[in-house]
């Protein structure tokens, strides 16, 4: 009997770093792990969506991204007779469009992950979800007229793990939300134990995109949260590390304490980042001002990562303590003072923390569990 089929829209030849690779693989094996055969698709949806690691550049030459799809999907079960990658001539890579059209035609469903994307041929699957990771700026996007193609799907989930809540300030957009959380999938994460004095890291885009506004308030990326922790390395001996891309302001950052490495050292390949997730401390997790403002309950997918991998996580506050035990293994934070008291628990019991970290992840994120959970809420399984 054959297994049924999945069809995953992601990004990961676009955005072909580590972490963007993860946030795609965690469900494609989490659906896998759920008995599903997955057929994975990809789209240029606009121009210069092809990041390029090797020149930092992002163009409409998709060749890399190919290649990135080619050498990596299949390591996850994916060959290249189960992946489409459709570019700006509508030239359909990896299957082409006669097997995409198959797999379209038996697939149970089609989930999109968190980058927009819409094409005729998607309508030949009747059970289409979205899974939005961006909370606040997809649903003021809707609001503005400029994610149309998420009215073609009949089911919505989002990391808005607080729609509706008086405090929450992301809106519906007319649409009903159900609530979802990243995933991660545990048995890609080896949870060695920390064998000496590590540094606290974080990972993270300085703001690169300008801010949205809703309600005459304006919502923001990380860095405008991170300018109010920019002087931690003066208030505690642990040392920090940030592997920061976009406008970042190094020489500010090096004179407050930090220690920065190049982003793609930390992130340009699988192994480099479960590398450089291996040799920290803990993750510093810092949200996007929107998040943190609107109260809407997002947790960061790299911070599950962490979890995984056995490395406890300091996750700025966001409305995500209402859902996930905070404490052991996860501290929440929205001051200084919080930060400076986890440093303390940890140093009070580390191993401890440590080990709660890697139960987390299998209990609250394990991508099996939370995809199945999912399916049944949107009434696909």
């Amino acid at each position: 009997m054959s297994k049924p089929l999945a069809v995953v829209c992601g990004f990961i030849g676009k955005s072909p770093v580590a972490g963007m690779s993860l946030y795609n693989l965690h469900y494609i094996c989490g659906l896998q792990e759920l008995g599903y055969e997955v057929h994975y698709v990809e789209r240029q949806n606009g121009p210069d969506e092809c990041y390029n690691p090797q020149v930092s550049d992002s163009t409409d030459d998709c060749s890399f991204a190919i290649d990135y799809l080619l050498r990596i999907l299949p390591d996850y079960g994916i060959p290249a007779g189960r992946f489409s990658f459709i570019d700006r001539e509508d030239q359909c890579h990896g299957s082409g469009w006669t097997a995409l059209r198959e797999a379209l035609d038996r697939a149970d469903f089609l989930l999109t992950l968190a980058d927009r994307t819409w094409f005729e041929e998607l309508e030949r699957c009747p059970r289409r979800a979205f899974v939005d990771g961006d909370p606040l700026y997809t649903q003021v996007a809707m609001l503005a007229g400029e994610a149309g193609e998420l009215a073609h799907y009949d089911t919505l989930f989002s990391y808005c793990t607080r729609m509706g809540q008086l405090d929450c300030k992301v809106p519906s957009a007319g649409r009903t939300w159900i609530p979802a959380r990243p995933v991660v999938s545990t048995r890609l994460w080896d949870s060695a134990p920390n064998l000496g004095p590590l540094p606290v890291t974080t990972v993270m885009n300085w703001g690169a995109w300008g801010d949205v506004t809703y309600n005459c308030q304006s919502f923001g990326h990380k860095n405008r949260e991170f300018e109010r922790f920019i002087d931690l390395p003066s208030k505690t001996p642990q040392p920090l590390t940030i592997a920061a891309g976009g406008p970042v302001p190094r020489e500010r950052l090096r004179r407050s304490g930090w220690t920065l490495i190049d982003p793609l050292a930390a992130t340009g390949t699988i192994l480099q980042y479960r590398e450089f997730i291996a040799a920290s401390r803990a993750d510093f997790g810092i949200a996007k001002h929107a998040y943190v403002a609107s109260r809407c309950g997002w947790f960061s997918d790299r911070s599950t990562c962490y979890l995984a991998a056995g490395r406890p996580v300091l996750h700025q506050e966001t409305g995500f303590s209402d859902w996930l035990p905070v404490g052991k293994g996860v501290f929440s934070f929205s001051s200084m003072e919080d930060v400076l008291e986890a440093f303390r628990c940890l140093d009070s019991d580390y191993a401890g923390h440590a080990r709660a970290a890697r139960a987390l992840a299998e209990e609250a994120f394990e991508a099996s569990t939370v995809l199945a959970g999912m399916l049944r809420d949107s009434g696909y399984r």
